[in-house]
């Protein structure tokens, strides 16, 4: 068996091993043993530990077979960690290449420059609010699917206007957690405590006034938000399922000041979701959310998908909502960058536990359990010095 069929083979195994279409998806390129691969943002849906196991299958197979790898990302911490060369476009046009390092440390043009200020993981991390109110208190949350434990007794507590960010693998139980939190799934036990009121022994009917209270940014707005709507129809159909809150002579109006809110422009309201970018949908999903006036609303990998730039500029305006409104969030992430600069404190979990919870800086500043050493190692740097040394030291154990 040559070195390419063994590598191909062993590939096809290790990829047969794991779940999910992303796998599948790089199974049937590898199996037809090419000599160039192109992965147009293979690793953006993966967590990091996941991601790193597929860098390095690709590294591997590169020097066993001198297969070419053609990478599109908009992730800087892959281009760190897997390219040998780079090229940054804007709008259509190539406008500076060079090495990772040589881009990183010395970049010439203005869009190269800027892609680089806006990535994740490099500002100041936040403090903990000295008298916190606590709002929402979770106590022994579970969740069984037949004979399997989904979640294990999950219980944590989050105060007013404070991000408390849930960071884990696929898998880990992140999305179950948030769904359990609005009863959009039934939980087999345990307690949901939101203003003293325990949510989970309620009717669909009792619940209504408490959901309006707590809503949700789902990871792809193409999904969440109906495409046969107008923009106007989908922020303002909050009011219709909750008539209270607003007259109808005022729904005009405020969707202009929600949509001006999230640095959209009040004209958007008569355009159809598909006139828009990633990015803008996912401002007119947070548009929606902020409708119904929460204190809580639940980001589940609602930024995973965007470029860096964008992400950026979601998370500022995420960060302005919390300080000005005083709004509550739960940030659902598998990016610890992201979750980093977000953050007050930080819940890890594992295979549906709570391995480690804390201030954000403690976290990342000094894990105290393995797996969170092993996630936070695992995340990417656009430093390709510091992406380097994350390298070395995961080698070294």
């Amino acid at each position: 068996m040559t070195a390419r069929a063994r590598s191909s083979a062993r590939s096809i195994a290790v990829l047969a091993s794991a779940t999910g279409s992303e796998w599948l998806m790089i199974a049937m390129a590898l199996v037809l043993k090419p000599d160039i691969l192109i992965a147009d943002e293979l690793t953006t849906a993966l967590d990091v530990t996941v991601q790193a196991e597929v860098l390095s299958l690709l590294d591997e197979l590169q020097h066993e077979t001198g297969m070419g790898l053609l990478m599109i990302t908009h992730d800087l911490g892959v281009v760190a960690e897997a390219a040998d060369r780079a090229v940054v476009m804007e709008r259509g046009l190539v406008v500076e290449t060079g090495t990772p390092r040589e881009l990183y440390h010395a970049p010439k043009h203005p869009y190269t420059r800027k892609l680089l200020a806006a990535a994740p993981g490099k500002g100041e991390m936040r403090g903990i609010d000295p008298a916190p109110e606590a709002i929402l208190e979770v106590r022994g949350l579970k969740k069984n699917y037949g004979g399997f434990e989904a979640l294990k007794e999950i219980t944590f507590t989050l105060n007013r206007g404070e991000t408390l960010a849930v960071l884990g693998e696929s898998g880990s139980g992140k999305s179950t957690v948030a769904r359990l939190l609005l009863k959009l799934e039934a939980a087999s036990g345990g307690s949901v405590h939101w203003k003293g009121q325990d949510l989970l022994p309620m009717s669909l009917r009792q619940m209504a006034p408490f959901r309006r209270q707590m809503q949700m940014v789902f990871q792809d707005p193409t999904q969440s938000l109906n495409p046969h709507m107008t923009v106007f129809q989908i922020i303002s159909e909050a009011w219709v399922i909750h008539p209270d809150i607003l007259p109808k002579d005022r729904w005009t109006a405020r969707v202009a000041e929600l949509l001006t809110q999230v640095g959209l422009e009040p004209a958007h309201a008569a355009r159809a979701l598909h006139q828009f970018s990633g990015g803008q949908r996912q401002r007119i999903a947070i548009a929606r959310a902020l409708a119904l006036e929460p204190d809580l609303i639940i980001c589940d990998e609602a930024v995973s998908a965007l470029d860096v730039s964008i992400q950026a500029q979601l998370i500022d305006l995420l960060g302005k909502l919390r300080d000005e409104l005083g709004i509550a969030f739960i940030f659902i992430a598998h990016d610890p960058p992201v979750v980093r600069d977000f953050a007050d404190r930080v819940l890890v979990m594992k295979r549906g536990e709570i391995v480690e919870q804390g201030p954000v800086r403690q976290i990342f500043e000094a894990p105290r359990q393995s797996y969170t050493q092993k996630l936070l190692a695992a995340g990417l740097d656009a430093d390709p010095d510091i992406q380097s040394e994350r390298r070395a030291a995961l080698a070294a154990g």
